[in-house]
Parts: structure tokens; C-alpha cells; sequence
């Protein structure tokens, strides 16, 4: 195994598993950052052609760093656990999952292993989520999600804010995982693709008991989309400004997400339907090709209902 060097002896074995899909020009560097606190990386490219590839070049023969083409996109449930099926039997104990436009800030790695080292029970962890700014126009502090007493049944706060019991939800990037928790949990979902991938993990770990936990010192940046906030009368939207495509996924995936884990999680329910909403009225309002992304969302309903999973068999 390839240790990290800014880690403490003693904290337990991590490696890093990236998924790419067409990165950008941008990607060497954040993988230059990566492995400044992290020594074991895995990348996993979904299709990418030769030019988004050519970063390569940079880092075939790196010691610590595999490079995995899949030659076409499998989704993003699969090449996570293609990663973490490969970590695992080489005997690393938590993955750390990112995006390939994330980026971390210097002692992330590190913030997130002692917040696991000060946790009373740390082996019903299932992950352990980095605090993350969003990259665009606010660079506002995301708040993260959990139940409270009334109506609308759950509230979003602040890293500093979270209790013991964790929260609800992380997204994939800047989570450091448990390999121990992957292995009694099973996969992540290869048939919803992209999209909720995250969210149905999360919601499968919370019902079976394991704790979800953030840290305040983890810093990592992301961006969401095209996130721009935008006012409409009263209330302050945040629309995502994906393709129809990338809509179709949101829309059909909550589908048998909402009915595996709805009546569980009824502030986690309360919170999707409201989210989705929020994305049609950011089509209606503020964002452009209105038709083809109604469509795509309508289409997207349509097909989780009647359980038309995998790669979308649709063209917006």
C-alpha cells in the first residue's frame, strides 16, 4: 500500500477513487492536489475521448496512481464500484470518492480522519462527508440535511450545527466511505446511472443503522451544475441549469428512490419533492430550452414509473 505522508501513524488506510467523464482542462492540477494528502489514487474514465484523456500522459507510471478506461460511459454507480471493489481487495479500509471537478483544500484528508478517530462508535460510520462550498456564483457553505419535530419535517444547518446522529444525505464527492460498510451494504445502484446514485446509498446505510457524518475542518470545493441563485418574488432559487438529459435522470431516478426509502425517511420526501419542484420552476423562470427539459422531466416520471431503467433509451 502507498501511505500518505501528511497522515498521522495510527489512522486507518485511504485511498482516493475518481470518476471522470470528459474533465477538463483543469483536472491534472486537482489530481496533483489529491495526491499531496492522499498516496493511493484510482481513476476511472467513463469514455472520455483522446483529448480529455491526454492528462495521462502526466501520470501513467505514477506509483500510487491506476488508471482505468472503461472505453464507454457505464455510469457513475458502476466505476464507483469498479473502485471500490478494487480498494477493498487491496485492503484499504475507507475510500475517499471525488468528482472530477472537485477540489480540495490543504488538511481535508487529514479533517476527515480525525473526525472519524473522535467518534464513540465509529464502526456504525458508513461515511463521513467533506464540507463543501459551492464553486459558483455564492460560493455559499452548503447545509446539509436532517428530521426535526413539524411540518415541513426535516431543516438544513450548518457543519457546526450537525449533532452526533449525523445527517441524511452526502454526495459522492469529497465522502470518505467505509469499506466494511460497502461490503454488508451491497453496490451502489448500477441502474440508476447518474444522478441519486448518491442519495439511495446514504438512505440505504441510514436504514440500516449506520450514522452519516460531516466535518467542519474538511474543506473541498464543488460545483453543482451552473448553480446561480436567482429571486422569483419571495423566494431565492438556486437552479442547476443542467442539460434535459441530465433532468430525465433527476426526475426518473427519484422514482423508486422515493418509494423504496419515502415512507422511511418522510423528511427526506418532503425534501425531494420540494427539490424537484424547485427545478421546474427554475426551468419555467430562469433557465434556457424550457420545452426540451419539461419534456425530459416529464419523460423521466414516465419511465421511473413503469421502471424503464439503466442508460436512458431517450435522445433530448
Amino acid at each position: 500500500m502507498n501511505g500518505d505522508s501528511s497522515l498521522r501513524s495510527g489512522q486507518p488506510a485511504v485511498a482516493a477513487l475518481v470518476v471522470t467523464y470528459f474533465p477538463d482542462l483543469g483536472f491534472p492540477e486537482r489530481l496533483e492536489t489529491l495526491l499531496a494528502q492522499i498516496g493511493r489514487v484510482v481513476v476511472i474514465d467513463n469514455g472520455s475521448d483522446a483529448v480529455c484523456l491526454a492528462w495521462k500522459g502526466g501520470f501513467a507510471g505514477r506509483p500510487g496512481v491506476t488508471i482505468l478506461e472503461n472505453g464507454r460511459n457505464l455510469g457513475i454507480a458502476a466505476a464507483l464500484n469498479q473502485g471500490m471493489g478494487l480498494l477493498a481487495a487491496e485492503g484499504y479500509g475507507w475510500v475517499l470518492t471525488l468528482d472530477q471537478d472537485s477540489l480540495l483544500e490543504t488538511g481535508c484528508v487529514a479533517a476527515l480522519l480525525d473526525r472519524l478517530a473522535e467518534d464513540s462508535d465509529p464502526e456504525r460510520v458508513a461515511m463521513i462527508g467533506a464540507n463543501r462550498t459551492d464553486a459558483g456564483a455564492t460560493l455559499a457553505a452548503h447545509r446539509w440535511l436532517r428530521p426535526k419535530k413539524g411540518f415541513p419535517f426535516f431543516e438544513r444547518v450548518s457543519c457546526e450545527r450537525i449533532r452526533a446522529d449525523g445527517v441524511t444525505l452526502v454526495i459522492t464527492s469529497g465522502t470518505l466511505t467505509s469499506v466494511a460498510a460497502f461490503e454488508r451494504l451491497g453496490l451502489f445502484k448500477s441502474d440508476l446511472f447518474i444522478d441519486l446514485v448518491d442519495f439511495e446509498y446514504c438512505l440505504r446505510a441510514r436504514a440500516a443503522e449506520y450514522r452519516i457524518l460531516v466535518s467542519p475542518r474538511a474543506k473541498l470545493s464543488h460545483r453543482v451544475g451552473a448553480k446561480r441563485q436567482a429571486r422569483l418574488a419571495i423566494m431565492t432559487l438556486s437552479p442547476m441549469h443542467h442539460g434535459a438529459l441530465r433532468k430525465y435522470y433527476m426526475f426518473r431516478n427519484a422514482i423508486p428512490v422515493m418509494r423504496a426509502y419515502g415512507a422511511v425517511f418522510p423528511h427526506w420526501l418532503v425534501y425531494q419533492l420540494l427539490a424537484m419542484a424547485e427545478i421546474v420552476i427554475g426551468i419555467l423562470f430562469f433557465e434556457d430550452r424550457k420545452l426540451f427539459k419539461l419534456r425530459a422531466c416529464l419523460a423521466g416520471l414516465w419511465d421511473g414509473l413503469l421502471g424503464r431503467m439503466g442508460p436512458a433509451r431517450r435522445v433530448f
